[in-house]
């Protein structure tokens, strides 16, 4: 890779000295980034020589993993993603997965050659599908490089990169016309059990409450519920759908199958 462009996907990344970074690229980025002295780099499905070739690199970690198979897991300041995509992916699903490794704050890059990667869409559309979970601050699109590059979008305060944390048992108080309704699980219950008992009462109580019950959905992911998780963003993402489509599937979800 020209070394003008492996800086400037690396600039528009953010990539600094101490931050943890997931690495999805193959190794085409990974010089760069140690150059840039990170606490940690995770590169994702290196090539048998790259990987040997790191192998006493102690910031490095590699692994072999699809985004999609549970075994991505960790919790990141940056994830820089280079290339083309797998066939048939989800973009949408994609972004979601990422969105769910990253700290609070954490920055998304994804880069390409568009003479290269001529099944990705182009970068104002990607723009578009980032800005349910991202800020996008950085999109570049020419003959050498596309990119687009984006800030974590603030989460609930409860939700901190795949855990979800409790304050005294999760309350949540909203208020629908003139009266406030306060929705409680019972004491001592699991997170899993509270988000249900939440989301269940945005159901019952919906009067375009998307964003609420998009940010229950999240939380909902943390707990490592991604097909669940998906049904229900779907069912947001349709708006008049959303009474009708969450009730069918919450009615399904039962805490004995978490």
């Amino acid at each position: 890779m020209d070394k003008q462009i492996l800086d400037k996907i690396l600039d528009n990344a953010e990539v600094a000295p101490g931050l943890d970074i997931l690495d999805i690229s193959g190794g085409q980025l990974l010089a760069g980034i140690l150059a840039g002295n990170p606490k940690s780099v995770t590169a994702v499905n290196l090539p048998k020589e790259t990987a040997l070739a790191y192998a006493a690199e102690p910031r490095v970690r590699g692994i072999q993993a699809d985004w999609e198979d549970g075994k991505l897991e960790g919790c990141f300041d940056r994830i820089v993603l280079y290339g083309a995509l797998p066939k048939d992916t989800s973009i949408k699903r994609l972004l979601r997965r990422l969105a769910g490794l990253l700290k609070d704050d954490g920055r998304l890059s994804i880069a390409w050659d568009p003479a290269q990667a001529q099944d990705m869409p182009p970068a104002q559309e990607l723009v578009k599908l980032f800005e349910p979970h991202f800020h996008v601050e950085i999109m570049v699109a020419n003959r050498q490089l596309c990119q687009v590059s984006g800030v974590k979008r603030d989460p609930l305060a409860q939700v901190h990169c795949g855990v979800t944390h409790t304050h005294g048992g999760l309350t949540h108080t909203h208020t629908h016309g003139d009266i406030a309704h306060e929705h409680a699980p019972e004491p001592g219950a699991t997170p899993i059990e509270e988000l249900l008992v939440l989301m269940r009462y945005l159901v019952s109580h919906n009067d375009a409450h998307a964003q609420e019950v998009a940010e229950l959905a999240s939380q909902l992911q943390a707990a490592g519920k991604d097909v669940a998780y998906d049904e229900i963003m779907d069912a947001v993402s349709d708006f008049d759908m959303v009474n009708a489509k969450l009730d069918a599937i919450l009615a399904q979800l039962t805490v004995e199958e978490f």
